[in-house]
């Protein structure tokens, strides 16, 4: 974490983390502010770039999206250019709701939420397994989430 964040930017985080929905004032009641310098601390934080942007979250299961699968990735072909398309390629599908690059033997790490197996199939055949680059996938299925967050541990930054 910056050093120019102070234990005030810091609570304003963990509380923006919990319930972006907050107003200003809220927001400033909770943190211990008045409204205006807790107004000027998210916006500095909003251009240093630590906040990035604020989201509702979805329950998948609601919307009866009830597969989360990890796929490890590997290529076949690890040029500049085929990195880029299929880094692209991957960024333009919805249900890849993760990608990073990993370190071991395969290239990628993606998440995918879909509605069943069927589903990710047709994703991995109609999708994935059309990539060139593509070689290799190893899928792995959620079966319980036993925890779930969006939230930054602030006090491992320190």
């Amino acid at each position: 974490m910056p050093d120019n964040l102070s234990e005030t930017d810091k609570k304003i985080l963990d509380v923006l983390q919990k319930n972006c929905d907050l107003t200003n004032t809220e927001l400033a009641e909770r943190v211990g502010l008045s409204t205006a310098p807790c107004w000027r601390r998210v916006k500095r934080l909003e251009d240093m770039g630590i906040l990035t942007r604020r989201v509702a979250l979805i329950d998948p299961k609601k919307l009866n999206l009830d597969i989360v699968v990890y796929a490890s990735i590997k290529l076949s072909n690890h040029t500049e250019e085929a990195l880029e398309i299929f880094e692209s390629t991957i960024s333009t599908y919805p249900e890849v709701t993760e990608c990073y690059t990993i370190s071991g033997s395969m290239d990628y790490m993606v998440r995918v939420i879909t509605k069943d197996m069927q589903t990710y199939e047709s994703f991995l055949r109609k999708r994935l397994l059309k990539l060139d680059m593509v070689n290799e996938i190893h899928s792995r299925f959620a079966v319980t989430k036993v925890k779930y967050t969006t939230a930054i541990p602030l006090a491992l930054s320190t």
